[in-house]
């Protein structure tokens, strides 16, 4: 294995072990999942094409993977940056590029728990049934569209401490979650959130995965916003890493 493979699969390793992880992004997804479909159940919602028990599967699949996304990284990168972490990376073969993409492709593998545990809850529990087009659409939309999620969670991770990089993570990522229709069916939100949601990066991520179980074509739109906010948040992970690097090398 290659030290940057040998130090993927370390991170990897190291955030599955973390209890705060298991809880907040694989935990209270599914927790969620079990209380609301147990009182809705497959309820047809009356204004898309899919139940509510489908519906719901989606939008937790997608809380989880954006929180696995999110909290996998700031925390912990802002805790590596005050024990000055970069620093001894620098007599390691591991450049601190390599560290800093070795991080996000992490942050976006470990989404998949999250999805793949709340699917198997609506096949077992609610006897979900989607064509194999419709899964491989769900799953890796879910998984995929996590990208711009991770390349916020570096971002903030280089922008916050160790003091406020996990509350003020929790704020964006619930925050996200609620606005972008994830706690409760877009179609039944008002207007005015409505507006707010199909501007935020979270209702395009789960939409990818509603369009997917409903049987509709690939959301292009859902697409571009999602590469649209990867570029953005992405450009402003890689300009605090610059400044971070430039005073600790000063």
């Amino acid at each position: 294995m290659t030290g940057f493979g040998s130090y993927l699969w370390l991170e990897i390793r190291r955030t599955l072990r973390n209890g705060r992880y298991l809880i907040f992004t694989v935990g209270f997804p599914a927790g969620f999942y079990l209380i609301f479909t147990s009182i809705y159940g497959n309820a047809s919602l009356g204004v898309g094409a899919v139940n509510f028990g489908v519906e719901y599967m989606v939008a937790m699949a997608a809380y989880g993977a954006m929180g696995a996304a999110l909290n996998s990284n700031s925390a912990a990168l802002a805790a590596e940056r005050a024990a000055g972490w970069a620093r001894q990376l620098r007599v390691t073969p591991l450049s601190p590029m390599a560290y800093v993409f070795g991080k996000a492709a992490m942050a976006v593998l470990v989404t998949l728990p999250a999805v793949l545990l709340v699917a198997l809850l609506g096949i077992t529990l609610h006897h979900v049934q989607l064509s194999a087009e419709a899964w491989t659409g769900f799953v890796l939309g879910t998984w995929l569209g996590s990208i711009p999620f991770a390349a916020l969670g570096i971002f903030m991770g280089y922008l916050l401490d160790t003091q406020s990089a996990q509350g003020g993570t929790m704020i964006v990522y619930l925050g996200l979650a609620l606005l972008g229709g994830m706690w409760f069916p877009y179609q039944v939100m008002p207007h005015a959130m409505q507006t707010i949601a199909r501007v935020l990066p979270s209702y395009h991520f789960a939409d990818l995965g509603w369009n997917a179980v409903a049987g509709r074509w690939v959301g292009w739109g859902n697409i571009q916003v999602l590469a649209a906010y990867t570029i953005v948040f992405g450009g402003l992970a890689m300009r605090r890493y610059r400044r971070d690097e430039a005073r600790e090398y000063a």
